[in-house]
């Protein structure tokens, strides 16, 4: 049996190798006043905030109990840890990426610089330890099958939808990239090393501050996916390539179903997603919606959708608009019409629905 850490303990692991060597390399670069290391140094420092808050959203999504105003729980504590660790890294490039610029008009030499190659040849070693234990393959998705398409989708579009994998998940993706991150980083410190100890023109300590420009941009470079794939989560945005209109199409080919309105779908996390929909449909028996709500199920199901709220209505004739006598208003023939037949209010709190109530016919 392959022996396999939980993400906890690899966190846990990280957590200590970054500490301890951040100390070290922070000393070195003070010791040195070399900026490639600097940048390096609170690159880990970095590295080390990120896991901390890995492990603490780890910790938390994984409690059993849970605040009762959390009616989902902690489900997605690990996905604002992911982008809690994007802003921080590109807060810190952007640091670097000024500190550089500012080195490239003040150059200053670099002291001591076989420290410095030491220093960074024990980092890639320590980033190419930590990085082998965090990579991990697993990928759990909920895998659609494929079937034939039964007389209720013949005509629907997700019969020849192809689910997409959800990707790694992104809080350990997160860590991971902060290890690879700081394995170029230290390849980019033995370089400029190297060049400022073996080379003797007077333009060789531009390579340090070079160093620290192409550090900046390669933090930058990574954590924008990173910020973008957890934001739009949090904005709750449906699932990758999976489309409303798409949806809608296929829920409003099921015979007995006249409408769809208040269609909403997005991502809990990574993994799950929920959809919400009011359903008008034309049988008022309960035994009948119940049967259309199967099918629907199964549509949303080949979406990767698989917690689901549907609310029946049956057709509503269009009303007159208030204050208009026999149609008229104002000398403009006019009605309108509730799509949405359970309201909260007369019309008070339409502002502080998701979608607009009233429709114009």
């Amino acid at each position: 049996m392959a022996f396999k850490l939980a993400d906890k303990h690899k966190m846990a692991a990280a957590i200590a190798i970054s500490f301890a060597f951040f100390a070290c390399e922070l000393a070195v670069a003070f010791r040195t006043s070399s900026l490639a290391l600097l940048a390096d140094a609170f690159h880990y420092l970095n590295d080390l905030v990120s896991f901390v808050v890995t492990l603490t959203s780890i910790v938390i999504s994984e409690k059993p109990e849970f605040r009762q105003d959390f009616s989902f729980g902690w489900q997605r504590a690990r996905l604002l840890g992911a982008f809690f660790n994007g802003s921080f890294l590109l807060a810190l490039g952007i640091s670097i990426f000024l500190q550089s610029i500012e080195r490239f008009i003040a150059v200053k030499e670099i002291d001591n610089v076989k420290m410095v190659l030491i220093t960074g040849c024990v980092g890639l070693g320590l980033n190419i330890i930590t990085a082998a234990f965090l990579h991990d393959h697993d990928q759990s998705e909920c895998r659609v099958e494929k079937r034939s398409a039964s007389e209720f989708h013949a005509n629907h579009r997700h019969v020849s939808h192809s689910l997409k994998a959800p990707g790694r998940e992104l809080g350990m993706m997160g860590a991971l990239l902060h290890v690879v991150g700081d394995a170029i980083n230290n390849i980019g410190v033995i370089i400029a090393a190297l060049i400022i100890w073996f080379t003797s023109s007077p333009s060789r300590f531009y390579a340090d501050p070079a160093v620290g420009l192409g550090i900046s941009f390669m933090i930058l470079f990574s954590a924008l996916p990173l910020v973008k794939h957890s934001g739009e989560i949090l904005l709750q945005s449906a699932p990758r390539g999976v489309f409303l209109s798409d949806i809608k199409h296929d829920i409003e080919k099921i015979p007995g179903i006249e409408s769809v309105h208040e269609l909403h779908v997005w991502r809990l996390d990574q993994k799950k997603a929920i959809a919400s929909a009011h359903i008008t449909v034309s049988d008022p028996d309960v035994s009948s919606f119940m049967a259309k709500a199967k099918t629907i199920r199964e549509c949303l199901h080949a979406y990767g959708i698989h917690s689901t709220t549907l609310q029946p209505e049956l057709p509503r004739e269009p009303v007159p608009r208030d204050g208009a006598g026999g149609g008229d208003n104002g000398g403009a023939g006019g009605k309108r019409h509730a799509p949405c037949q359970i309201m909260c209010g007369k019309g008070l709190c339409d502002h502080l629905m998701c979608c607009n109530t009233l429709v114009q016919v």
